[in-house]
C-alpha cells in the first residue's frame, strides 16, 4: 500500500500495532522521535528556530523524524509521518511508513534524559532527540522508560 493511501486508510492504530504488523514481532514499546535538540519558544516566535531545519542531521543512520520499536531481542528504526484528522490537531496520530532504516540488538540502544529531549545511543553514537508533539505522547513515553533500562 502506498504512503498517501496508507495516510488516509490509517484510522488512528497505535505506533504498537503499526510495528508488529511490520516487524512481525512481539513489540514492549514504540515511540516517534526527532533528531536534534527541541527548539525554545523563543527561537520559534523569532524563526530563528528554522536554522535548526537547515543542519545537518546528527545521525546518518536514522531519518530526521523516524518511530522507533523496541522488542525483546532489538530496536527497530523506520520513517514515519504525523497526521491530524482535524482542523485544531486533536486527532494526531502517526503513520509508519517505508521499509525497515535499520535495526540493532537491544542491548546496543539506550536513552538518557526527560521524556521530552534527551540522547540516544545507538551502536556507540550519541545524538538530541526530543518529540515532535508538544503535549507528549504515552506511547514514546513508554518507550524512552524501556530504553533508559
Amino acid at each position: 500500500m502506498g504512503t498517501l493511501a496508507r495516510l488516509l486508510s490509517s484510522q488512528g492504530e497505535t505506533m504498537v500495532a503499526q510495528m508488529e504488523e511490520r516487524t512481525g514481532e512481539e513489540v514492549l514499546a514504540a515511540g516517534q522521535l526527532r533528531q536534534g535538540r527541541k527548539p525554545s519558544l523563543a527561537a520559534m516566535i523569532t524563526g530563528t528556530a528554522l536554522i535548526g531545519l537547515a543542519k545537518p542531521r546528527r545521525s546518518k543512520q536514522l531519518p530526521r523524524q523516524f518511530c522507533l520499536a523496541a522488542t525483546p531481542s532489538r530496536v527497530v528504526a523506520y520513517a514515519c509521518t504525523g497526521v491530524a484528522d482535524d482542523e485544531d490537531g486533536t486527532n494526531f496520530h502517526v503513520v509508519v511508513r517505508g521499509e525497515e532504516r535499520a535495526s540493532w540488538p537491544r542491548q546496543a540502544v539506550g536513552f538518557e534524559g526527560t521524556p521530552a529531549e534527551g540522547f540516544l545511543a545507538v551502536a556507540g553514537e550519541r545524538f538530541p532527540i526530543h518529540q515532535p508533539n508538544l503535549d507528549g505522547d504515552p506511547e514514546t513515553d513508554a518507550l524512552l522508560a524501556v530504553l533508559s533500562r
